[in-house]
């Protein structure tokens, strides 16, 4: 951890140097830049960079004053705080300057207790949505099962491990200790903290979606069930529904953040005036299943499939 940080905080060091000298030719070069179809949101795009790094700064810089400046008892509520201002602020950020149209039905869902929540993920965007969304629209903590990469972000890094969150490591190599550590993340939550698993366990893409099938022949059933979506992981979904204390579970479909997939997509206008639509539905714990889980899942992710293909075709046909 301490040479993981040193490097990622040095980094961090470096390329804030390199962007503030650089800044009046990255301002002349964005602008020359947007003349093209292809790069014409290249303004855009260089300004939620520059405005990544500055929340860096700002998040890195409030967590250090919470450590100095209050007892360790008001950690974890200070922290939060920080966390839900930073996630914020990036949304924020991100719907100004793209000029995002944001719609959320099922409202009825945020209601009632806290939940293990699943969510649909196609986006480096779309990670805020259930914390702004469910957790911070309820006032409550939601604890994150994240990639371990995500740990070279020096305020995520820093941040998430101040918080009740799990980096798992996707690879595969020790997938029992990944299956353990969310099924432990769950079990120790309070009843005042929901928590959050991506079951896809990465971003949809077509590309993704193409590979799979090509590697995974058996996969394809699943595949052609789910156009807009990857299968179910089902390891740490299972071990999490196993060893759940009695929360009900809570789904997240959302369309429109495809356009932010990656920064290409930031570049070429893909994002500008996007229309973003969420839906919530709530599954209770009594109605949860002891057996056959993997049939409930797949029900569920029928579900997904559905309210996601609907809200596309809900945005595609009022562009």
């Amino acid at each position: 951890m301490f040479r993981r940080r040193v490097l990622t905080l040095s980094s961090l060091v470096v390329i804030s140097l390199l962007a503030i000298a650089a800044l009046p030719i990255v301002v002349v070069a964005t602008l020359v830049m947007s003349v093209s179809p292809k790069f014409r949101t290249a303004p855009q795009a260089m300004a939620f960079i520059y405005g990544f790094l500055l929340r860096e700064w700002a998040g890195l810089t409030l967590f250090v004053w919470v450590l100095l400046r209050y007892p360790k008892s008001r950690h974890m509520e200070k922290n939060r705080a920080i966390q839900f201002w930073w996630a914020q602020s990036l949304f924020n950020l991100g719907k100004r300057l793209y000029r995002l149209n944001i719609e959320v039905t099922g409202t009825e869902a945020l209601q009632g207790n806290c939940a293990l929540v699943l969510s649909r993920h196609s986006s480096m965007g779309d990670t805020v949505l259930p914390l702004l969304f469910f957790g911070k629209a309820r006032g409550e903590g939601l604890r994150y099962v994240l990639k371990q990469e995500l740990r070279y972000l020096p305020c995520l890094d820093i941040g998430g491990h101040r918080l009740p969150n799990v980096f798992v490591d996707r690879s595969g190599a020790d997938s029992a200790k990944a299956v353990e550590e969310v099924s432990d993340l769950i079990a120790t939550a309070g009843s005042d903290e929901s928590v959050l698993i991506y079951p896809e366990g990465t971003r949809f893409t077509q590309k993704k979606h193409d590979e799979l099938r090509a590697k995974y022949p058996n996969l394809a059933p699943q595949l052609d069930r789910w156009p807009n979506l990857l299968p179910v992981r089902l390891g740490g979904v299972t071990g999490m529904m196993a060893a759940n204390p009695g929360k009900d579970l809570v789904f997240l479909a959302h369309a429109g953040f495809e356009g932010s997939a990656d920064i290409h997509d930031l570049l070429n206008g893909g994002w500008l005036n996007q229309r973003v639509r969420l839906h919530f539905w709530r599954v209770p714990y009594a109605d949860l299943p002891k057996e056959n889980v993997q049939e409930f899942l797949f029900r569920e992710w029928d579900t997904m499939q559905s309210t996601v293909g609907a809200l596309l075709n809900e945005i595609q046909s009022a562009a």
